[in-house]
């Protein structure tokens, strides 16, 4: 199961230098991993780890991000997603370079919070 956004960095989302804060980046990431463990859990998920998290090259005000992530494993009630950040730059070939890339994980929960199993899915996730 896979979930994607897309994301323009603006000033009030870095340093005086003109870097995203890492906040910022990982509130987005935190984001649309929880939208791909839902899909998938069919449920409402929390975060419970924030696992590695790397950011191989900076942010810069004015660059598109994509946010895309993946499930990629399925325990009892808890789902692990991978989360990849391209950066996109308008005006320099429209490269589009892997910023930053992390591992999240999310528990299932049903209405009063607690964690619930996730079903069995047939086929990939």
């Amino acid at each position: 199961m896979e979930a994607r956004t897309l994301e323009l960095v603006f000033p009030e989302h870095t340093n005086p230098l003109g870097a995203a804060f890492g906040g910022f980046v990982l509130g987005l990431m935190d984001k649309v991993g929880s939208y791909a463990a839902a899909r998938r859990a069919k449920r409402p998920v929390v975060t419970v780890a924030v696992g590695s998290v790397e950011f191989k090259v900076p942010i810069r005000t004015g660059d598109l991000l994509e946010v895309v992530a993946r499930v990629v494993r399925v325990g009892r009630t808890s789902l692990t997603v991978e989360v990849e950040v391209y950066k996109e730059r308008f005006g320099e070939g429209n490269q589009r370079v892997l910023a930053t890339q992390g591992v999240l994980t999310y528990v299932a929960v049903n209405e009063k919070g607690e964690p619930v199993p996730v079903e069995a899915h047939a086929g990939t996730d």
